[in-house]
C-alpha cells in the first residue's frame, strides 16, 4: 500500500545524514506523485469533475487536466 510505503520512507530520515534523507524524500516524492496519479484516475472513474479534483488538490482546473487529462 502506498500509505505503508510513504511512512515507511519518512521514518527512515530519522537519525540519517543528510544524503540520505535526501534520497528518502526525493523516493517520497516519486511515491506521493505515483500515488496523486491513482487518486486522481480513481476519481475520475467514480465520476469527479476535473473541477472538483482540482479543489482537492489545491490547484487550478486547468493545471489538473493538464497534468492528468491525457492518461
Amino acid at each position: 500500500m502506498e500509505v505503508d510505503r510513504m511512512k515507511t520512507l519518512v521514518a527512515s530520515m530519522d537519525g540519517k545524514g543528510p544524503a540520505e534523507a535526501l534520497q528518502a524524500v526525493a523516493q517520497l516524492q516519486k511515491e506521493g506523485g505515483l500515488t496523486e496519479a491513482s487518486l486522481v484516475r480513481k476519481a475520475r472513474q467514480a465520476g469527479l469533475s476535473w473541477e472538483a479534483i482540482a479543489l482537492c488538490l489545491g490547484v487550478s482546473k486547468q493545471a489538473v487536466h493538464r497534468k492528468y487529462g491525457k492518461r
